[in-house]
């Protein structure tokens, strides 16, 4: 599901974006490519981004982003660094950005359409290909591109090895914290609380070490390519705006909730061939993940003054 996060967070603003003529304006100056602004197409159903399409002269698409809080531009810095860390390594593309101010973001648009769509209402995922069909042609190469992710070294200067400072401890911490505040602005179910609880009582699923995660991996922010003879393919992987150190088991839980546990466990399946470390309490770890996603949800509806995400999250809850 977009940009839940571990990290507390307080009320959320939007903050003055440009509009999209000033945006596309903007970008071809710096860029020294042609935009037509004629061309752009708005989309506003990210979470932390305004983001804009738009053609160049020569038919290359851009994707332009800007970021609607202060939060999510801090956030840029460390996106970028991440970017730069990971694109080498992964078996799919990644954007590449051209232009990096801390108010727009501008890269081509890589090839494919999204997986699958979240419904802004209902939070449910609606998917375009079936991820199940042929999951040599996505789930796999999604499986390979998060072992690439989560064993990318975080030991070279930068941003990535001062993130990495990060105590294992403190990702279980910041779920306590957010566990305490839901507990005393919502009405959370007994069973749930109980259940949170245990999960983080239990140090059996909690990672000895941290990896660097994406932290958004759903339908929405995987791309398939559709050739004229052949099944849908994994063509990329967007939207690093959540990247962070953490627990890698969160890279899991969108694909879980998006696809159920069949999906779960054919990625995991996949994850583990490819080299990637699976638990024997990695799964149960991840199903209790999936449960505490709607603790975030009705957090996240709070600090955004968005009643129905909290009243869908307490529905999603109930026992």
């Amino acid at each position: 599901m977009s940009a839940v996060r571990d990290a507390a967070s307080g009320p959320e603003t939007d903050a003055p974006a440009r509009t999209d003529a000033d945006a596309v304006a903007h970008a071809s100056r710096r860029l020294g490519v042609a935009l037509d602004p004629a061309s752009a197409r708005a989309d506003d159903s990210g979470w932390d981004f305004r983001v804009t399409h738009v053609r160049a002269a020569d038919g290359t698409w851009w994707i332009l982003r800007q970021p609607r809080r202060p939060e999510a531009a801090g956030q840029l810095a460390f996106e970028g660094a991440v970017l730069a860390a990971v694109r080498d390594r992964m078996p799919v593309p990644v954007p590449h950005w051209r232009l990096h101010t801390p108010d727009l973001v501008a890269y081509p648009r890589l090839p494919g359409e999204a997986a699958g769509t979240e419904d802004p209402g209902t939070l449910v995922y609606r998917w375009s290909t079936d991820p199940l069909a042929h999951p040599g042609h996505y789930l796999e190469p999604l499986a390979r591109a998060l072992v690439a992710v989560h064993t990318t070294p975080l030991d070279s200067p930068g941003a990535l090895a001062d993130r990495a400072r990060t105590d294992p401890g403190t990702v279980r911490t910041l779920i306590a914290d957010r566990l305490a505040r839901a507990h005393d602005e919502l009405p959370l179910p007994a069973a749930g609380l109980r259940r949170w609880q245990a999960w983080l009582d239990d140090d059996r699923g909690w990672p000895a070490r941290l990896t660097l995660v994406h932290g958004d991996v759903h339908p929405g922010h995987t791309l398939v390519v559709r050739p004229a003879s052949g099944p849908p393919a994994l063509s990329g992987l967007l939207d690093w705006a959540n990247a962070d150190v953490g627990d890698p088991a969160a890279d899991f839980v969108d694909m879980l909730y998006a696809g159920g546990s069949a999906v779960l466990d054919r990625l995991l399946d996949a994850y583990r061939a490819a080299g990637g470390e699976v638990g024997d309490g990695m799964r149960a770890h991840i199903l209790a993940r999936a449960s505490f996603l709607w603790v975030h949800v009705a957090l996240r509806g709070l600090d955004t003054g968005r009643p129905a995400w909290v009243e869908t999250a307490l529905r999603r809850m109930a026992p």
